[in-house]
């Protein structure tokens, strides 16, 4: 079975995808996944994905979308159906690729936000703007952004305290 790897704010790891410091091997750094027509990998719905672990895709999909701009998480956690839901949008995982196959931060942890509710498998990323997204069986099947809101606080599903979890690893 396939890990993704948590992220946490607090408590970074190596992971693909973060820009390497000078000195450090190519292998940390950042694929340029732009030469490929279609993304490297999608997600596989899973019914057994619980809702606690969906929380945390949800979040792993907001830091690679919004903070860290990194196309091969982004796109691991959705699904081959993706259903557009923007009007002059094509659904499907390739129609949105060569958006998003660069990787671009587009905020910061302080000017953004995040929300998962597990009453209605949603979750939201604040940005310039407000993206909504339905979860099934733990990828992302479908996306909204017009006249999105966030949650109230206590609507979003609280993940466990950082510095306590210990992120997973990519198991083969």
């Amino acid at each position: 079975m396939r890990f993704l790897p948590i992220i946490l704010a607090g408590a970074f790891a190596p992971i693909v995808g973060l820009a390497a410091p000078a000195g450090q091997d190519d292998l940390t750094k950042r694929d340029n996944l732009c030469n490929l027509s279609a993304p490297p990998e999608t997600c596989q719905p899973d019914p057994t994905v619980t809702v606690e672990e969906t929380a945390l895709r949800a979040y792993n999909f907001y830091r690679a979308f919004v903070l860290d701009g990194n196309p091969r998480l982004m796109f691991s956690l959705i699904d081959s159906v993706y259903k557009q839901n923007t009007p002059g949008y094509a659904s499907g995982p390739n129609a949105i690729w060569p958006l998003f196959c660069g990787g671009r931060v587009i905020g910061t942890e302080q000017n953004t936000d995040w929300c998962f509710d597990a009453s209605t498998n949603m979750s939201y990323a604040r940005y310039s703007t407000t993206d909504r997204w339905h979860w099934v069986d733990g990828c992302i099947h479908e996306h909204w952004d017009q006249g999105e809101r966030i949650p109230a606080a206590e609507k979003c599903y609280q993940l466990p305290d950082p510095e306590a979890a210990a992120p997973e690893e990519d198991a083969p």
